[in-house]
């Protein structure tokens, strides 16, 4: 049978293996099966993720946006301008990016801050990754934190229905162009090299201050200061 009726019975008949795993943190294996679920993505990738730091994670979607998966990444307006956030690059190299807004306006109330803090993903509209689990270093490497993978349609369905809707919203509010993500990246570079220069000065600054402080002590106890101080 042809159509939708062979589908049904290649479904039925020839079923998929459903994927189920737990990925437990702090672990390396954990985060290369993490990445080898991003990087099995073929059409699309929706990412919604409050921390994006570690950058074997961000290169995994860098590289399925390379190759013409449709990526779209939300995460959280705080946390995109992180040191070592990984956000602005991801944006720069193709993937449509949003963030949240600073606020949520309730009618007839102050505004409200608040986090974009999910951490899921969804590989080809089929394939869940949710948890706790941050895309950071210190999250595969050092923090207690789980990620489940899954097939079960209603959880994809819930997922995927809520990323529509927050995509929506944080579309109309704050969209981040690849031409803004170059401008940021620049500016945090800038920031950096300053933040070096700096550095280095109060290295040279303390330096040059212990170096007085010794050299007074060593003048205080040569052999001609103790005799002038005993008179």
């Amino acid at each position: 049978a042809g159509g939708l009726v062979g589908v049904v019975e290649e479904e039925l008949l020839q079923p998929r293996p459903l994927a189920h795993e737990v990925l437990l943190f702090p672990s390396d294996e954990a985060r290369q099966k993490l990445c080898s679920w991003i990087g099995s993505a073929t059409t699309t990738l929706e990412c919604c993720v409050f921390v994006i730091s570690d950058a074997r994670v961000a290169a995994e979607l860098k590289e399925a946006a390379a190759r013409g998966v449709a990526v779209r990444l939300i995460t959280d307006d705080k946390t995109a301008l992180d040191g070592g956030s990984q956000v602005f690059g991801m944006a720069s190299a193709g993937v449509e990016t949003l963030v949240d807004p600073d606020y949520e306006l309730k009618s007839g109330a102050a505004p409200v801050p608040r986090h974009m803090h999910h951490k899921y993903a969804i590989v080809d509209g089929r394939v869940l990754l949710c948890g706790s689990y941050n895309w950071s270093y210190s999250a595969s490497a050092r923090n207690n934190e789980n990620c489940v993978v899954t097939e079960d349609v209603y959880l994809v369905a819930k997922y995927s229905a809520e990323f529509e809707r927050l995509w929506r919203e944080f579309k109309a509010a704050a969209p981040l162009s690849q031409q803004q993500a170059a401008i940021r990246i620049q500016q945090i570079e800038r920031g950096n090299r300053e933040r070096r220069r700096f550095a280095a000065m109060a290295r040279s600054h303390r330096a040059a201050n212990v170096f007085d402080v010794a050299r007074s002590a060593m003048d205080i106890a040569s052999p001609g200061n103790r005799k002038r101080g005993r008179g």
